[in-house]
């Protein structure tokens, strides 16, 4: 017996290009909605203790440029 997610699978190969990736999106976005209650907190708060930790000395910041030179990937050029 087929089940429904194979079902929903082989239908949309006869879908376009065009059908296929809107399809895509509406079901990427589906997740999203599904985030956690707190993530928003959580993510300010982690800011916020990094612009503390920069503030006081504890770290510095790295600029782009630094970054890919370092990874051996200038893509300046």
């Amino acid at each position: 017996m087929t089940t429904l997610f194979e079902q929903v699978l082989a239908s949309s190969k006869s879908l376009t290009a065009d059908e296929r990736a809107r399809l895509a999106h509406a079901l990427i976005a589906s997740l999203d909605q599904q985030q956690d209650d707190d993530a928003e907190q959580q993510w300010l708060a982690a800011t916020e203790q990094r612009v503390g930790e920069i503030e006081a000395g504890y770290v510095t910041g790295v600029s782009w440029q630094e970054i890919k030179q370092q990874l051996g990937k200038d893509q300046s050029k």
